[in-house]
């Protein structure tokens, strides 16, 4: 059975931005047996421990080889580092990272740990297998969006599109988010954006 988790923003739970709006979408009631929307622990100040094994728990008992992951902003690294934690040889069906990051403009004493704290990039990029991120070119976190595309790229070999306009992916809809799982699920490359020749504002 097919699973997809749902991994909130900071401070953000289940019913938050447009969480509740893309678990009701009936293509992904025909492409997902199983919706996951963790209960996250501490969610406004988020620990590394804590979400992952939030994660941890939350797919517990399933087959994370049928297990896509939606993280958005700081749930991102989360599915990163519980990616890097995961035991055995198993691999997941693949990860779309909404308004993702490595670094942000201006960190706060809480968020340096996701910053600071090293992964095994190697150990992440076996087990999430494929990557897809999605990012927009005016995110309040992240001013320079090209030099967060290169991270991705470089670090993870993530397929990358920019959203003009985008903000930080918080409105209760985003028809982005939506095409790019479908993508993900469906086994196809969604558009990769440079600046010129960007689409029109989801």
């Amino acid at each position: 059975m097919t699973r997809l988790c749902i991994v909130p923003r900071w401070s953000g739970g289940p019913d938050s931005d447009f969480y509740p709006w893309l678990r009701a979408q009936p293509g992904i009631r025909e492409r997902v047996g199983e919706l996951l929307s963790p209960t996250i622990a501490q969610p406004g100040q988020p620990t590394i421990a804590a979400w992952v094994e939030s994660l941890q728990q939350s797919t517990a008992g399933g087959d994370l080889g049928s297990t896509y992951f939606l993280g958005h902003s700081v749930g991102c690294q989360a599915v990163l580092r519980f990616l890097e934690q995961s035991s055995g040889n198993a691999r997941v069906a693949g990860v779309l990272c909404v308004a993702g990051w490595w670094n942000v403009d201006r960190p706060w004493d809480s968020i340096r740990p996701w910053i600071e704290t090293p992964m095994d990039l190697d150990r992440v990029r076996r087990v999430g297998q494929r990557f897809s991120v999605l990012l927009s070119d005016d995110d309040p976190f992240t001013a320079d969006w090209r030099e967060n595309e290169r991270q991705w790229r470089e670090q993870l070999g993530a397929e990358v599109r920019c959203v003009p306009g985008g903000k930080h992916f918080n409105a209760a809809e985003e028809p982005a988010v939506l095409a790019a799982l479908y993508a993900l699920i469906d086994g196809e490359v969604d558009s990769k954006v440079d600046g010129e020749g960007a689409p029109p504002r989801a």
